[in-house]
């Protein structure tokens, strides 16, 4: 396991800390998928379920400020997700103005099916919000 790990010098502490903390944050995650089964078999009572899911979001925040570097961990390219967010330097946002020049739906201008269904809903004012109005 990882205390293995470690004991070798395979890893350092930095490491095993991120999985401990990785390993915990997936024993919640299936306690509170599952959270039936472990109250009907009385593994749980209702107050241990509460302070699991409360756990749960104290780990991701704990997790947060590793994330980017534990999924590029797994050296997983931003191409293979087909993502732009996650990147290495940092230009999220020319990344995704990029990608967005490159699909075909961005090809004219104004996109496909502006004529169709979007522009009488502009020009004629149908889009224009007037209020709600009660059913009751």
């Amino acid at each position: 396991g990882i205390q293995e790990e470690s004991g070798k010098k395979l890893i350092g502490p930095n490491e095993v800390s991120a999985l401990m903390d990785l390993a915990l944050l997936f024993g919640l995650y299936w306690i509170e998928k599952e959270v039936g089964d472990f109250l009907e078999d009385g593994y749980l009572n209702t107050g241990q379920v509460v302070w699991a899911r409360a756990c749960t979001l104290d780990m991701m925040d704990r997790i947060r400020p590793n994330a980017v570097a534990l999924v590029d961990a797994n050296d997983i390219s931003d191409f293979r997700l087909k993502s732009a967010l996650g990147r290495y330097d940092g230009n999220v946002y020319q990344a995704i103005l990029e990608a967005s020049k490159k699909d075909p739906l961005n090809a004219t201008e104004p996109g496909p099916g502006y004529e169709k269904h979007l522009k009488r809903l502009i020009v004629d004012g149908a889009g224009v919000y007037s209020g709600s109005a009660s059913r009751l």
